[in-house]
């Protein structure tokens, strides 16, 4: 498993008060700027044997100092004059103003994006294979590192926590995860991004590189909005959706009923399930049926759990942690609106 890191945003730094080109890699796919003629060998000499038509994209096999180079795709091979090929799909789009031209005088022909002053020329493509390549910024931007197909249960500190954006290259798939071992909040990215999701951008402290599939990553934990114990007295009421103790806003009331019994009652348009009393989380509580129906306290002195959506519509539980004659203490969860 390989990292390679450099600047993409130097190559600006080579701009000059003319056109100004930054390297690519290897040529690989090319694209017809054109109706093209396919010849037998390089030179236009050379006998037609077939034709390109503009946006037919080809395999760059070689290409010699002349500027002819041997191409196939489109159920032909042969030579074509390089000057009017431009770069394939898998090369990232231009600035307005910038053009790919293919360098044919290098031992591997290279397309180089010519920009004029003041513009950017475009990141690299990825190099061949099945990897991606994160930046420190969006659209592409800072520094990059390109990671092979692979686990990378702790990305290394001067990278963990910078990714802001990914290119994919290949048959490469990508799962970025906000705590190490591939835990916390994980996401897959199946294609490049400009971007990446607000819940892991600058977040990512593990990788793993894949072909293919995985199961899909667990759900990120719900989000609270108060938790917490609360201290009741008798007659007293309670806000769950803040967890305050008080008549405002309260959603359950401690009160006594006939007998000498107490029940808690679900007030202000709050209600409650009791279910079979089983310790719930969100997922369950929010597929309870709920109602007005009071509860007695002294049914909750087990430990059972309460759900409740309270009156400002989010879902809680509770349960008694302690109980007397006259005061009655809750341990509480309320989730935020989901």
């Amino acid at each position: 498993m390989n990292a390679t890191r450099f600047s993409v945003l130097a190559l600006a730094a080579a701009l000059a008060a003319t056109l100004t080109s930054a390297p690519a890699a290897f040529a690989g796919q090319g694209a017809s700027t054109t109706y093209l003629n396919v010849r037998s060998g390089p030179g236009a000499g050379n006998a037609v044997v077939g034709g390109l038509n503009p946006g037919d994209v080809v395999e760059i096999l070689r290409c010699n100092a002349d500027g002819w180079c041997q191409i196939a795709g489109v159920g032909m091979e042969g030579w074509v004059a390089s000057r009017y090929l431009t770069a394939g799909p898998e090369y990232p789009a231009l600035n307005p103003g910038c053009t790919w031209s293919l360098d044919v005088n290098l031992p591997d022909p290279q397309f180089r994006a010519a920009c004029p002053p003041g513009v950017e020329p475009p990141p690299p493509p990825p190099p061949p294979g099945d990897l991606a390549c994160f930046f420190a910024e969006p659209s592409f931007g800072g520094t990059r590192t390109c990671l092979d197909v692979g686990d990378y249960a702790q990305l290394d500190p001067e990278l963990a926590g910078t990714f802001s954006s990914v290119q994919i290259s290949g048959e490469a798939r990508v799962r970025l995860c906000t705590e190490a071992d591939l835990g916390g909040t994980c996401m897959d990215w199946l294609e490049s991004a400009l971007s990446l999701d607000p819940r892991l951008d600058d977040k990512s402290m593990s990788a793993k590189i894949y072909v293919g599939y995985l199961p899909p990553p667990p759900p990120p934990p719900p989000v609270v909005q108060s938790e917490g114990s609360v201290e009741l007295s008798l007659n007293g009421r309670v806000d769950l959706d803040q967890g305050d103790s008080g008549a405002a806003g309260a959603d359950i009331w401690w009160r006594p009923q006939g007998g000498g019994s107490q029940v808690i009652v679900p007030v202000n348009g709050a209600q409650m399930s009791l279910g079979d009393g089983d310790d719930r989380g969100l997922h369950d509580c929010r597929a309870e049926r709920f109602d007005a129906t009071p509860i007695d306290a002294a049914s909750l002195t087990d430990g059972a759990v309460v759900c409740l959506k309270t009156n400002l519509g989010r879902v809680a539980r509770f349960s008694v942690d302690t109980a007397d004659t006259s005061t009655l203490t809750l341990d509480f969860v309320t989730w935020a609106d989901q």
